[in-house]
């Protein structure tokens, strides 16, 4: 057998092609089943936790009970520390929901508190020998809604008294002269801490956010888009925490003929501003607050 011609023989790309296209299928065969394995593994690599059972969710400040909650399956990757076990069971029945809670949510551990929220929780932490004084004032006329709870201002009064002494004994004060009478400008308070402000209906304007917070995503953009909210955040008083000599020397000034405040905002350099607590609702307000404008 004459065998010279096989050893000259080469292989044509038809068989080039064949080879490849069959180590390529069998690459394709060991990563699919590598990747069907591993999800099969995942799928039952799991952590039970503890979620919202009522479909119509849980309120805020509802204290929470077994039947309120129920156990569930989730797989391992998606588990965080901040998500509550079904071992944790015992430790959650009897805490409150802190806002409101979506049915069949997973539970977290900064959703439950153990005691209900104190109104004004800030009157708790005025010195007691410092007061509280409500102040009416016009929001348009001290920087719109630049102002807010926790800044500092510094307030002078005008008043009407009768043309007696046009030095007034006082050299630092400001002097409009009329016929009757002189005006006299003086400060009131150098510095004073805006606690809260109240709306038109006395309300807390801090407490108004609070709550609205507490509202699940999709009820929270409806009210935070109606008329009645933009509303209640206009403040038309301010409540100031002063010293009982700051508030002796307002209440000098308060009855006296044509008085007039006016309000100036200081830096807020060492100021603890409240609504910074509240900072994506605050962005959320200013996002289409310009837009109903």
């Amino acid at each position: 057998m004459d065998l010279s011609g096989l050893k000259n023989a080469t292989p044509n790309k038809q068989m080039f092609k064949r080879v490849a296209a069959l180590l390529f299928s069998i690459l394709i065969i060991v990563v699919s089943y590598m990747f069907i394995t591993k999800a099969s593994k995942d799928a039952s690599d799991v952590v039970e936790v503890l979620r919202v059972k009522p479909s119509d969710g849980i309120p805020a400040y509802v204290v929470i009970t077994e039947p309120m909650i129920e156990k569930y399956n989730i797989i391992k990757k998606e588990y965080t520390e901040d998500m509550l076990l079904s071992e944790d069971v015992e430790s959650v029945k009897g805490k409150l929901s802190a806002y409101y809670l979506r049915g069949n949510s997973v539970l977290y551990k900064d959703q439950l508190l153990d005691e209900k929220p104190q109104k004004n929780e800030w009157l708790y932490q005025v010195n007691e020998e410092n007061e509280v004084l409500t102040l009416p004032y016009n929001f348009l006329e001290v920087g719109g809604d630049i102002l807010m709870p926790g800044d500092r201002v510094r307030i002078r009064v005008s008043y009407e008294v009768e043309q007696k002494d046009a030095a007034g004994g006082n050299p630092n004060a400001i002097y409009s002269e009329s016929t009757n009478t002189i005006k006299k400008t003086e400060v009131l308070f150098e510095s004073i801490v805006v606690k809260d402000m109240l709306n038109a209906s006395s309300h807390s304007i801090y407490e108004v956010y609070k709550e609205v917070q507490k509202l699940d995503e999709d009820k929270k953009q409806n009210v935070m888009k109606s008329k009645d909210f933009l509303k209640n955040i206009q403040p038309k008083a301010l409540l100031l925490e002063g010293t009982s000599a700051q508030i002796n020397n307002y209440a000098k000034y308060k009855g006296l003929n044509g008085n007039s405040f006016l309000i100036t905002i200081l830096s807020r350099k060492s100021s603890d501003v409240i609504i910074d607590q509240l900072p994506t609702l605050e962005k959320e307000v200013e996002s289409w607050i310009g837009k109903e404008d």
